[in-house]
């Protein structure tokens, strides 16, 4: 049997950060973060805790790559070729995105949301979080600015905290949840 090659050990290691994040994901999400161990993380991942600590420095490292991680999967869904023209169909595309994300990842949203209410642990956070956010309140204000609306920055602070109550209602209520005929609403209000 040949070596390993570099490619190999890496593709080893990302399989390995992805299965610890999802294990810490799952528990940071039922359990809470400040109640989550090192310890059960490992054990649940099925690693030793010194393992853990050669993927990630610490829990909230952890915490962290986890949170960044998926926020930016929301950047990924804002394609707009001409920032001076944001058309309709891009915003729709950034919506749709971001509700089929909401539906696909309810484990992260649980856990996003939650460190929204527990201050110490959001501060970790904020500024990584911030410049996530920021990009996203800066190309809906531009897209409402462009359809001559008053108050553009209002509307696209409107429009962001109203993912956020869709998304923290879906999560506590995901089977009945009417996530579709929601998703219909806010198109409307484009």
């Amino acid at each position: 049997m040949s070596p390993r090659t570099k490619e190999q050990f890496q593709a080893i290691r990302k399989e390995k950060e992805e299965m610890i994040m999802q294990t810490a994901l799952r528990l940071f999400a039922s359990k809470g973060y400040e109640t989550t161990s090192v310890s059960v993380i490992a054990k649940e991942a099925g690693i030793s805790k010194g393992l853990m600590y050669n993927y990630f420095d610490s829990k909230e490292d952890l915490l962290k790559q986890i949170i960044i991680g998926n926020l930016y999967k929301f950047l990924d869904y804002l394609q707009v070729e001409n920032p001076q023209s944001i058309q309709k169909k891009e915003i729709i595309q950034f919506i749709d995105g971001n509700l089929l994300q909401l539906k696909r990842e309810p484990d992260f949203f649980k856990l996003y949301f939650s460190l929204a209410f527990q201050p110490s642990v959001f501060a970790l956070l904020e500024e990584e979080i911030m410049q996530v956010f920021m990009p996203l309140v800066e190309m809906f204000t531009n897209y409402y600015a462009q359809k001559g609306d008053q108050q553009p920055f209002v509307k696209a602070r409107f429009l962001l905290a109203l993912f956020d109550g869709i998304g923290l209602h879906y999560v506590m209520d995901i089977h009945s949840f009417p996530l579709d005929e929601t998703r219909d609403l806010i198109i409307n209000l484009l």
